[in-house]
C-alpha cells in the first residue's frame, strides 16, 4: 500500500466518524467525490453528482461559490464563512480548504456545521433588541444612560425632544451641563453619594434647561448600573416632565398666599415672608421698616357708590401702591381697608416717608381723574425693627398700626376744626 493511499485512508476513516457534514468536490467539474456518512444520511449517496445541484438545487455553479478564494492566484489556504442553505433554508458555519486527493489532484474540502439554532437566537435577540431599542426611543418617560464620571453614553428620543438637543448635542457630554446652573452642585454631590452606594431617595425633582434656556422641572428616578462584580459603572435616570404641575402647584400656592381682589399678597402670605424678612434681619443686622397703611372711608364709598366701586378704588390704590415700591419691597392687603408695606434694608424712616410722599403724590394725581366717583385717602404708621430684640411680626405691626391711628386721628380731628372755622 502506497503513502499516499494510507494518508488517504487515515483522512476518509477520520472524515467517516465525524457528526457534521463533510464533502469533496472537484474544482473543475463540481463533481461530488465524497461525503461521509452524516451528510450521506440526509441526502443519501450523491457521489458523482453536481454539488451546486445537489446541495443547492441549482442547475449551474453556485454564485457564492468559493472555489474562487482556495485556487488560483492568491489563493487562500482555509475560507471560513456562514451562509442559508437556499434548499433547505438552514443556516451553516463553513470551512473551507483545499486538500490532494487520492488520484494527487487539488479538491474542495469542506466541513459544514448546523448553526440554524444558533441564528435562531441570534435573530430572537435583534428582534429583542430592536423592540427594546424601540421602546427605549418611543418610551413616554425620558431615560439617559451616563457612566461613572456622569458623561452621558445613551438618550432616548424622547428626552431628545423635551430638552430640544440632538444625540451629538448630548452624546459625550456631562449630564450637569444639561441642569440649571444653581443645581449643578447640588446633582454632582448626590451622584457622588449614590456611586459609593449610599442610602438616599431614588425619586427626586430637578430643574433641566431646554436647549432654548427654558426651564423644565422633572420627576426623576436613578437606577445603578452594575458590572459581573456588582460594581456601579453608572446611572439610568427615567425623567418625567413636571413642569406643568410645578405650574399648578404654584398658581395654588399663589391663589392660598394672594388676594383676589387686588393681587398682592393676603395676610396669609405677608405673614409667610415677614417671618423670613425678620430671620434674615436678625442674621444680618440691616434693619426693616413695617409700613402700615390704613384706607381711609372706605366704608362711606361702599356705601354711597357701591362696593363695586369700592373695590375699584381699592385696585386702583393697589396699583399706585405697586409702582411706588420697590421690586424688593413686600405689599399686602392685610384686611377690608389695610395695607401693609415692608421695606428691606432701609436704614433711615426719612426713606420710607419719602416713599409715603411719592404715593401721596401719585394718589392726588388720580383722585383728580376720579373726582366724581371716589376719592382716596391713606393714613399711615412706621414701626422699624433692626434684629437687635427678639420681635414678631404683629408686635410691629401693633406698633405700625398704633402710630397710624394717632394720625388718622390727629388727620381727622383737623379736617373737623376746619369743617367748623376753627383754624389752628
Amino acid at each position: 500500500m502506497s503513502v499516499r493511499t494510507k494518508e488517504y485512508r487515515q483522512l476518509i476513516s477520520i472524515f467517516n466518524s465525524l457528526d457534521e457534514f463533510i464533502y469533496v468536490t472537484c474544482p473543475e467539474t463540481y463533481e461530488v467525490l465524497y461525503i461521509n456518512p452524516a451528510l450521506k444520511k440526509k441526502l443519501g449517496n450523491v457521489v458523482g453528482k453536481k454539488c451546486y445541484k445537489v446541495f443547492q438545487n441549482l442547475d449551474k455553479p453556485c454564485p457564492f461559490c468559493t472555489n474562487k478564494y482556495l485556487f488560483g492566484p492568491g489563493a487562500k489556504r482555509v475560507y471560513i464563512w456562514e451562509f442559508q442553505n437556499r434548499a433547505n433554508k438552514r443556516w451553516y458555519r463553513c470551512i473551507d480548504r483545499t486538500l490532494t486527493w487520492i488520484d494527487g489532484k487539488k479538491v474542495r474540502f469542506e466541513l459544514a456545521i448546523d448553526i440554524t439554532d444558533k441564528k435562531l437566537i441570534e435573530e430572537s435577540l435583534r428582534r429583542s433588541e430592536k423592540r427594546y431599542k424601540e421602546l427605549w426611543n418611543n418610551a413616554p418617560v425620558a431615560y439617559h444612560i451616563v457612566d461613572r464620571h456622569g458623561i452621558i453614553k445613551d438618550v432616548n428620543k424622547t428626552e431628545l425632544k423635551l430638552l430640544g438637543y440632538s444625540r451629538k448635542e448630548m452624546i459625550g457630554k456631562p449630564i450637569f451641563n444639561f441642569i440649571i446652573q444653581s443645581q449643578r452642585q447640588q446633582a454632582k454631590e448626590r451622584f457622588l453619594m449614590k456611586l459609593k452606594g449610599e442610602k438616599i431617595k431614588r425619586l427626586y425633582d430637578r430643574i433641566y434647561l431646554k436647549k432654548n434656556g427654558t426651564p423644565v422641572y422633572v420627576s426623576i428616578y436613578d437606577i445603578p448600573e452594575r458590572n459581573e462584580k456588582g460594581e456601579i459603572t453608572g446611572m439610568c435616570s427615567a425623567m418625567i416632565d413636571i413642569t406643568e404641575l410645578k405650574k399648578l402647584e404654584q398658581s395654588l400656592r399663589e391663589a392660598t398666599l394672594k388676594d383676589a381682589l387686588t393681587g398682592l399678597y393676603n395676610r396669609r402670605g405677608f405673614f409667610v415672608l415677614a417671618e423670613q424678612e425678620i430671620r434674615r434681619t436678625q442674621r444680618n443686622k440691616k434693619p426693616f421698616y413695617v409700613l402700615f397703611i390704613d384706607f381711609d372711608r372706605l366704608k362711606k364709598i361702599n356705601d354711597t357708590r357701591g362696593h363695586h366701586t369700592g373695590d375699584i378704588a381699592l385696585k386702583k390704590f393697589s396699583e399706585i401702591l405697586t409702582e411706588t415700591v420697590r421690586k424688593s419691597d413686600i405689599v399686602a392687603r392685610i384686611g377690608g381697608d389695610e395695607f401693609v408695606v415692608i421695606t428691606p434694608e432701609v436704614n433711615s424712616e426719612e426713606e420710607v416717608k419719602g416713599l409715603i410722599n411719592r404715593l401721596t403724590e401719585k394718589i392726588k394725581l388720580q383722585n383728580k381723574k376720579t373726582a366724581n366717583l371716589y376719592q382716596i385717602s391713606i393714613s399711615t404708621g412706621i414701626a422699624k425693627y433692626n434684629g437687635d430684640r427678639s420681635t414678631t411680626i404683629d408686635k410691629l405691626l401693633s406698633e405700625a398700626d398704633r402710630k397710624m391711628y394717632l394720625e388718622k386721628r390727629k388727620k381727622f380731628k383737623i379736617m373737623k376744626d376746619k369743617s367748623r372755622g376753627i383754624v389752628n
